[in-house]
């Protein structure tokens, strides 16, 4: 008996060693931009992959053994594509009888198609395929203003901060021409709109 308890120990221990980041739990910690994030890394695998088994000459023992390596990076690239589309997408982001369901399913279901592909053939224009059906399925979730829990924590943490320390952020009226915000891909930058950050608009100016 406790042969066999150590023995469903170890499994359930493999087990959970094969699984993926997410415990499908509401625990705000995981998010989309984190996925999209990742896919994209899965697509330039699968894309420099198939590069790579095009162009090679499949001559001598190292060109073999990079084909190889190739082939396996582009096996795991898709099945972990395919892996986060069924298990973060399909089973937690596309919820049931909502009024863009349909069009969410038959956009996952062209990206799993295009995994196989992928899988079964060198050919690039099934990673493009995959890629141009990919950035309009990321749109479909995009949330405007999106904020990880940590971050908000971080934030807050460091606005206690310069509140104890008696900081005042006075840095929109000494830069008024200055400001940050938050584009579609979710991605935050400064932009600087003074006449000196635009010097061919300047010049354009001066003609007229």
């Amino acid at each position: 008996m406790k042969k066999l308890m150590n023995s469903v120990f170890f499994m359930l221990m493999a087990y959970q060693g094969c699984l993926g980041a997410h415990c499908q739990m509401p625990c705000g910690i995981y998010h989309d931009d984190m996925e999209y994030d990742r896919i994209d890394q899965y697509v330039e695998t699968m894309y420099k992959a198939m590069s790579v088994l095009n162009t090679s000459k499949f001559s001598d023992t190292k060109e073999r053994n990079e084909f190889m390596r190739w082939v396996m990076q582009k096996e795991k690239a898709s099945d972990e594509a395919a892996h986060m589309i069924m298990h973060y997408f399909l089973q937690q982001k596309i919820l049931p009888g909502g009024d863009d369901t349909i069009k969410k399913l038959i956009a996952a279901h062209n990206l799993l198609y295009y995994t196989v592909c992928i899988k079964q053939t060198v050919d690039l224009k099934f990673v493009n395929q995959f890629y141009d059906e990919w950035e309009k399925f990321k749109l479909m979730f995009h949330r405007e203003g999106y904020e990880v829990e940590m971050e908000k924590i971080r934030l807050q943490k460091e606005k206690a901060k310069k509140e104890a320390a008696g900081i005042v952020d006075d840095h929109k009226q000494d830069h008024p021409q200055i400001h940050d915000h938050a584009h579609a891909n979710g991605h935050a930058h400064d932009h600087d709109h003074s006449d000196d950050a635009m010097p061919g608009l300047k010049k354009e100016a001066a003609k007229e």
